[in-house]
């Protein structure tokens, strides 16, 4: 599996590029025998077509001969090699990019499943957004890179060796002396001169990789403070830095360009000695009449044809030293966890009860007016917290900081007297944020995000406890029916109930819930509502609702969000509490 199922500090690391072939080993495996044909098909064309011309112009010059030559199979078998060639081009295209699209889909579902275990601030020293943005880009750019290490690399590997062991028994055929005179300079290009382009330009490689990072840091993060930057007369300055990453990016390109340039003209030359020393040795032949001049140029334009095969390893490093990188960046974002946070986990790892404690909170989102102003307030475990508000006055900005996807402006937010932030997401704080997202898999895959263990009496359940489980029963299959890219195959309010579910599964004590019950008719929401005070059983709940909560006043506390984001007490309502 591309993502480890037990969680240790010992595990392997979460990408690993060997696995990638495994993900879509029969998409995989069907491009690559489209492709071997194609280029057996290539091979063959160049030498029956040599063999063809010259053994013709031969007949003819004989006048019995010319009679019984025989023009049409050859001229068939050229038809079919020619057509064998397109269609196999054209199929392997196919089935290499269905291939990779299928791949790059299960890496982010997988990789997003991962995500969803760790905190995203890995760094509480760095500004939210900007790590946001960082994790984005990786998920979005390094992903794309994967995929290029069996397009680039392995499948062209795996190509070039086949038809090296064609040709070659091709020749060992015709004679074993032709076989054992070409033999050096067809090693030396396929093997030699590649491996040695891979061992020199792997560094390269991920150098590049990293000078290509540096360059788009040196131009996005100005671009926050352009404004601040041209008033102090700063922006030149960031402009030279900028023209100094892409020039040194450029240059090194152009370095991996070169090498690569150098070690495809090497191989030509010694493919040119294979066809050289092949000539040698067929004098001999020729002369005891072993071997045939038309065959002899087949055997000639068959190893010719090699040069388009074995020109691609060349580039290989490129593509393999870019998904090393890409995939020791992602192995980063996934697995790189604060040593504090580890800490806390060790020590509280199943605390018999939670305290969440904000003190003169203040946050905003970056080029928000108005957000959380000076917030206070304790919970405890097995109270609820009902917040509304206006809309715009910052009630999600203050779930997004208890959740420490984003770090406040001054005041402080701890749990169990330890900065939120540094605690392990997946040990302590379930979010259901307005924008949630439902992956283009199966329901029950969907829901087991929140715990990949769950079975499925325990999907059941909570699609029951959710008022879901009747329309997941009337399903044409189930719980292993797909829900389509984003959730496009359930409506709005499934997709958020489902969202909901997935964070229940997850068992976790401290629940922060954005809007959960919007489009929820008031039957629904009753019974949701009732599910939901269950399942958190003594842990501490944080919803935010502009719809009416009923739930009775001792069991939950309500504050009210004003304008300008500060709190007010609301006053208790004997029955009901609307939000």
């Amino acid at each position: 599996m591309l993502l480890n199922k037990t969680p240790s500090a010992e595990q392997p690391p979460t990408v690993r590029l060997r696995d990638l072939l495994l993900l879509r080993r029969g998409g995989w495996s069907l491009a690559f025998l489209l492709g071997a044909a194609t280029l057996l098909a290539v091979i063959g064309l160049l030498a029956i077509s040599g063999w063809f011309i010259t053994a013709a112009a031969v007949a003819g010059t004989v006048t019995a001969t010319a009679f019984g030559f025989d023009y049409f199979r050859p001229a068939a078998l050229i038809r079919l090699c020619a057509i064998v060639r397109t269609a196999g081009r054209y199929g392997e295209r196919l089935a290499s990019h269905d291939a990779a699209l299928g791949l790059l889909n299960d890496l982010r579902c997988r990789l997003f499943m991962a995500l969803g275990k760790k905190p995203l601030l890995q760094n509480a020293s760095s500004p939210s957004h900007h790590g946001t943005a960082n994790a984005m880009h990786r998920l979005v750019t390094d992903i794309d890179q994967l995929d290029q290490v069996v397009l680039r690399a392995l499948l062209p590997w795996g190509w070039a060796g086949l038809m090296v062991v064609v040709v070659m028994a091709g020749l060992y055929w015709l004679s074993g002396t032709l076989m054992w005179a070409a033999l050096p300079g067809v090693l030396l290009a396929w093997l030699g001169l590649p491996l040695l382009a891979l061992w020199r330009g792997i560094d390269q490689a991920r150098q590049g990789a990293d000078l290509a990072e540096r360059r788009r840091v040196a131009l996005i993060e100005p671009l926050a403070a352009i404004t601040s930057l041209v008033l102090w007369g700063r922006w030149q300055e960031m402009a030279q830095r900028v023209k100094k990453r892409d020039a040194d990016y450029l240059a090194h390109q152009e370095r991996q360009q070169l090498l690569a340039s150098l070690t495809t003209a090497l191989q030509q030359v010694a493919l040119g000695g294979a066809i050289v020393s092949v000539l040698w040795q067929a004098e001999a032949l020729l002369a005891a009449s072993h071997l045939t001049v038309p065959m002899l140029l087949a055997a000639v334009l068959s190893i010719l044809a090699l040069g388009e095969m074995l020109s691609p390893l060349t580039h290989s490093f490129l593509a393999l030293g870019a998904s090393l990188a890409a995939r020791n960046r992602l192995n980063a974002l996934v697995e790189g966890l604060p040593r504090a946070q580890t800490t806390i986990e060790k020590a509280e790892a199943t605390p018999l009860t939670w305290h969440l404690n904000v003190s003169q909170l203040t946050a905003r989102l970056p080029g928000a007016l108005v957000g959380p102003q000076r917030i206070s307030l304790a919970l405890k475990s097995g109270e609820i917290l009902c917040l509304h508000g206006p809309s715009g006055c910052g009630k999600s900005t203050l779930l997004q900081v208890l959740a420490g996807e984003l770090l406040p402006l001054s005041g402080q937010c701890c749990l169990n007297g330890h900065p939120i932030e540094q605690w392990s997401m997946h040990n302590a704080v379930g979010y259901l944020p307005q924008q949630w997202d439902l992956f283009d898999m199966s329901l029950a895959e969907n829901l087991r995000l929140g715990d990949r263990y769950a079975s499925e009496s325990e999907l059941w359940s909570v699609l029951d406890d959710l008022a879901l489980g009747a329309w997941a029963q009337g399903l044409p299959q189930g719980l292993q029916t797909p829900l389509g890219e984003y959730g496009t195959a359930v409506s709005g309010g499934q997709a958020r109930r489902i969202a909901l579910a997935r964070v229940l599964l997850s068992r976790r004590p401290i629940l922060l819930l954005d809007e959960p019950f919007a489009g929820l008719d008031a039957m629904t929401r009753r019974h949701v509502v009732a599910s939901l005070v269950r399942r958190a059983g003594g842990g501490i709940v944080v919803i935010v609702s502009h719809v009416p909560l009923e739930l009775p006043a001792n069991q939950v506390r309500s504050l009210y969000m004003q304008e300008d984001g500060r709190l007010k007490s609301s006053p208790p309502v004997p029955a009901t509490v609307a939000l």
